[in-house]
């Protein structure tokens, strides 16, 4: 563990359980509340609490002055803490008949500071705290090729990554058996606003492979040198977006006939799907709705699944050539005109709304169907699809209008097994597309046809093995 570290999460620690005593100073004139408390609470929110005795109320400081105007905090020890109005999301206060007014209010988000520019252009590094019931950052889809131990012994839990110019370590560290911390820490300056979008990369990259999106309790601390003076400050959001879906695309288990690089991306893999979302706006948002997809079933699993690969198959084609169905220009325009002349003779027939509407078609006629277009886009990167992952893709437009796919006389399926493969699939072929344009080849899970098999074993009295139906992205052999 990194020395800076260490000091970090005493800071941290002594914040939550609120060690200090704490002055609260409001923008009421003269007011002021000697001793307070602030700490964490289970929910990840931070709680102020202060009592008011009779003698000491003030019609001016009530409950809902912390709803309309921020306040600030301070210690002794040179402590200091803004909150603002915006991030109180509820709060109470005991009734007086006499008795001391006890107050508590709650806080999602907090600063050490009342001025931006401490935020830009400065040394800073997030904390994002994981609960060990919850994540297992050591049970991964990505090689960690290092490690902040001094000594080496064996454990990697750091990698290197460069987006966009800024180079930054990205690791865990394990502070209790309880919980531990995600730890962004770049090399160099940076503005926050720029800070906050390369981790949200990062964590959608590792939340999209591992089915851990980790967005929940966060530290930010920053250092600026002003005037040859070295100014530090602090922030923490609780934003509740963290999501636990237990379906990863890749299968960090062990199997020992499959070799580690077909299991794990590397750290360099990983780097290019990183700067893969940030350069790409799209493909953030699709890996966002496939991390969602993870905690879904059935018809609104395909459906995200479903425009997440038309998302990210229309951006493919866009930066590729597009190929029409006749490529010979002589032949195609030469049927056109005899099609256009076709129509036009039936002018007298049908009106002019109807004969622009036919016309609009026409011109358009040479354009692949929907279907040929997204699975162009896996035979463009070099992805092979077979027959049932081409009929998957077949069934995206029955989701997308909120229909299902039923099963014929030749498929070994019931409607439901064929929903929740159909469905799994998608999720499995979209990621593929991602996943192969960061370089990476080895296995994904087929999750559709995992469940389904070890649940006719679950219903047969068979014994069922651990482990995953596996695809490799390089051919279409599971």
């Amino acid at each position: 563990m990194l020395e800076l570290d260490k000091y970090t999460f005493d800071f941290i620690e002594k914040l939550q359980i609120g060690a200090q005593s704490y002055k609260l100073a409001t923008i009421i004139p003269g007011v002021v509340i000697d001793s307070a408390t602030f700490r964490m609470v289970e929910n990840g929110n931070y709680e102020l609490l202060f009592s008011l005795e009779p003698d000491n109320i003030n019609e001016k400081l009530d409950l809902d002055y912390f709803f309309q105007r921020p306040f600030m905090l301070a210690t002794k020890e040179g402590i200091s803490i803004l909150v603002q109005n915006s991030d109180i999301p509820t709060g109470k206060k005991s009734i007086a008949d006499g008795k001391p007014v006890n107050y508590n209010i709650e806080v999602k988000a907090f600063k050490g500071d009342a001025d931006e520019t401490l935020w830009k252009q400065s040394s800073q590094t997030a904390y994002f705290r994981y609960d060990e019931n919850q994540f297992h950052p050591y049970e991964s889809g990505i090689c960690f090729d290092l490690q902040t131990d001094s000594k080496d012994n064996g454990s990697y839990n750091a990698l290197k990554l460069n987006v966009d110019n800024i180079e930054l370590l990205f690791y865990y560290e394990s502070v209790t058996p309880q919980f531990g911390y995600y730890i962004f820490r770049p090399n160099g300056i940076i503005d926050f606003d720029k800070f906050q979008q390369i981790i949200e990369c990062v964590i959608t990259a590792y939340g999209f492979l591992n089915g851990d999106y980790f967005v929940n309790k966060a530290y930010y601390f920053s250092k600026k040198v002003i005037n040859g003076e070295g100014k530090f400050t602090y922030r923490y959001e609780n934003t509740k977006r963290s999501i636990k879906t237990n379906s990863p695309i890749i299968d960090s288990g062990y199997y020992k006939d499959i070799a580690d690089e077909n299991l794990q991306l590397t750290s360099s893999q990983f780097d290019n799907l990183v700067n893969l979302l940030y350069k790409n706006e799209e493909y953030l948002r699709s890996s966002l709705l496939l991390i969602n997809a993870g905690i879904l079933k059935g018809c609104a699993k395909a459906s995200l699944a479903t425009v997440a690969l038309e998302t990210i198959t229309n951006k493919i084609g866009a930066n590729l050539s597009t190929k029409k169905i006749i490529e010979n220009k002589e032949i195609i325009n030469q049927l056109r005109y005899e099609l256009n002349k076709t129509l036009k003779s039936f002018s007298d027939r049908i009106n002019k709304e109807q004969l622009d509407t036919i016309l609009a078609k026409l011109n358009q006629i040479n354009s692949k169907p929907n279907r040929n277009k997204l699975e162009d886009a896996f035979q463009l990167i070099g992805v092979p699809l077979d027959e049932d992952e081409k009929e998957c893709i077949n069934y995206r437009n029955l989701f997308l209008h909120g229909s299902l796919p039923r099963k014929n006389e030749e498929m070994w399926t019931t409607d439901t097994e064929l929903l929740d493969i159909a469905a799994n699939r998608l999720v499995m072929l979209s990621s593929i597309l991602l996943l192969k344009q960061a370089g990476y080849n080895g296995m994904v899970i087929d999750k559709g046809m995992t469940e389904v098999l070890k649940l006719r074993m679950i219903k047969n009295f068979q014994k069922v093995r651990s482990g995953n139906c596996l695809r490799s992205i390089a051919t279409t052999k599971l």
